[in-house]
């Protein structure tokens, strides 16, 4: 575990905070090994029913990797291969969960940071987000399933030109370019709209949003083709479950439905 990741659960929804503000919340050795196991969490507790990613004080999300210790971590391919193994690990946890993720941007976020919100399902942010690829401007390379993710959100020929300008973007240009969906005037409004968005979807039927989400983890992967028997096999226990009568039920009484995930 780490000091410098808080975890918390209230109603259904996990609230994950990157909390290294000294260091404007770059995801240092200690921190990469302590994300499987919090992310595992989240997969497992059947209570929690949606992830919240933010980051801690007020100027940064996350600004990627804690670069003041790649002289001792980092310093060769071979160390650099096991640091990425880390990364890798924390990716697989982060793109196979069957739970919606929202991240609240605020201020900087920047190359690993980056990767932890096209991850996500929701990105709002503040006014004041800065959201960018430093790593031409560092002598690092930007991994290849990484340079994928942003290919992904904002299409071939704007990809090119974040990872090889590593320009950083502000204001409508985030919206513009769909790095974030929904952009809030300031740091409380974000709070606030990310809180409201969390809620709502945790009143959702938990079956149905992993259902959905498997289809698009399916529709999107870039490793074969879509596997239809999971997603099928997801689609078929929503039509089994207790949960859909409820629905049904719900519906038919003009209430709001009880959802529990059976």
């Amino acid at each position: 575990m780490t000091t410098l990741i808080r975890f918390d659960v209230t109603d259904g929804v996990a609230r994950l905070t990157f909390d290294h503000p000294r260091r404007l919340n770059a995801i240092n050795a200690e921190m990469w090994q302590a994300l499987p196991g919090l992310l595992g969490r989240v997969a497992e507790d059947s209570s929690i029913r949606v992830l919240l990613l933010a980051g801690a004080g007020e100027r940064a999300f996350c600004t990627g990797n804690d670069i003041s210790e790649f002289d001792t971590i980092r310093a060769d391919p071979q160390a650099a291969a096991r640091y990425n193994s880390w990364q890798r690990d924390v990716t697989v946890a982060l793109q196979g969960l069957e739970k919606p993720v929202i991240a609240a941007i605020h201020g900087y976020c920047l190359g690993a940071g980056l990767e932890f919100a096209l991850m996500s399902d929701f990105r709002l942010c503040a006014a004041d987000a800065r959201i960018g690829i430093p790593a031409v401007r560092l002598g690092l390379p930007y991994r290849l399933e990484d340079i994928a993710k942003v290919i992904d959100v904002v299409g071939l020929a704007r990809a090119r030109e974040m990872v090889l300008l590593g320009r950083q973007y502000d204001g409508e240009e985030l919206l513009t370019l769909g790095l974030v969906q929904r952009m809030l005037p300031d740091r409380t409004a974000l709070d606030d709209a990310a809180s409201e968005l969390a809620a709502e979807l945790a009143a959702n039927a938990p079956l149905s949003l992993m259902a959905a989400k498997i289809a698009f983890q399916e529709l999107t992967r870039r490793d074969g083709p879509p596997d239809l028997a999971r997603a099928q096999v997801a689609a078929d226990r929503c039509y089994a479950s207790a949960d859909y009568i409820e629905g049904r039920r719900a519906r038919a009484e003009k209430r709001p439905p009880a959802f529990t995930g059976r």
